[in-house]
């Protein structure tokens, strides 16, 4: 019982029920309640099943889990959190074969927290999309694998209020991504403390490519580094509006081509388009005195 009692006193505080998913415990079973960490579940989609909507239900992913779902894990029950537990090389890993989507938020103000996302396919369209309001996804990580690769990391649909912050995307440095974000129409979105790192045909950040524009978006405090000599670190929609603020860009392309924030105003964001010297800010314009 100690194990029990030092495990939740050390979880955020939420008034709903706790799940735990631990594949690699002795007693691990989609069957079970989950509710007992040492008679947990084997898989993070068995834990939503037994979730109960807008209760602020946890789904607690145990240190050193491990799944390799064929399917993507479908975050259908609304206001669910899904927590990993550990650091470094002990937090829960995620391998999955599905082409499509690692994981599907489909249901309002779920979130989803330090899980590490390896890839088991050629490609996948999504590591994480958002296609439902008020979801936030953070300090997740997905890891560069030998050939595969992510389309596009995280995808944010057209819903609002959507927060994407603190996670590590990184991809291959020669094969290519798409995009680190892409981003279609979700207004008043916050994407803030990103490292976004690898080789992006079209940007890390990009609300351009057949999408609609972000509205009263936030974009602050990212780092990026696109290695494609043709892709940006930023795209935005000429209409896309808000804030873009204390972003470091490093890109590949000439200085200015490998920028376009759109209608947001901008606020001390630097680039550099060359190793071994300082980036400057852009846009270069500075407002009138």
């Amino acid at each position: 019982m100690a194990f029990v009692k030092n495990t939740l006193s050390n979880l955020p505080v939420t008034s709903g029920n706790v799940f735990f998913v631990d594949a690699g415990a002795s007693r691990a079973a989609d069957g079970n309640r989950g509710q007992d960490p040492a008679v947990p579940l084997a898989t993070i989609d068995a834990a939503i099943a037994r979730c109960t909507a807008n209760n602020g239900d946890m789904i607690v992913v145990m240190p050193g889990h491990t799944e390799s779902p064929t399917a993507a894990i479908t975050m259908d029950v609304a206001g669910v959190w899904v927590y990993g537990l550990g650091w470094g090389n002990d937090r829960p890993t995620v391998t999955s074969s599905n082409a499509t989507n690692f994981v599907l938020m489909s249901a309002a103000s779920c979130r989803i927290s330090n899980i590490v996302f390896v890839l088991g396919v050629a490609t996948s369209t999504a590591c994480v999309n958002v296609t439902a309001a008020g979801c936030i996804v953070e300090e997740i990580e997905t890891k560069i694998h030998a050939t595969s690769q992510f389309t596009n990391h995280i995808m944010v649909g057209a819903v609002e209020d959507v927060i994407i912050r603190n996670n590590r995307l990184l991809s291959l440095i020669t094969a290519s991504s798409n995009s680190g974000i892409y981003l279609d129409g979700c207004d008043q979105l916050q994407v803030y403390g990103n490292e976004i790192m690898g080789h992006f045909d079209i940007a890390a950040i990009d609300n351009v490519t057949g999408t609609d524009e972000a509205l009263l978006a936030v974009v602050k405090r990212n780092l990026v580094r696109n290695i494609s000599d043709s892709g940006m670190a930023i795209d935005m929609d000429d209409a896309a509006t808000g804030l873009l603020a204390d972003n470091l860009w490093a890109v590949s392309v000439d200085f200015e081509v490998g920028f376009d924030p759109g209608d947001l105003f901008c606020l001390e964001n630097y680039l550099v388009d060359l190793v071994n010297i300082t980036g400057k800010i852009i846009p270069t314009a500075a407002a009138a005195s």
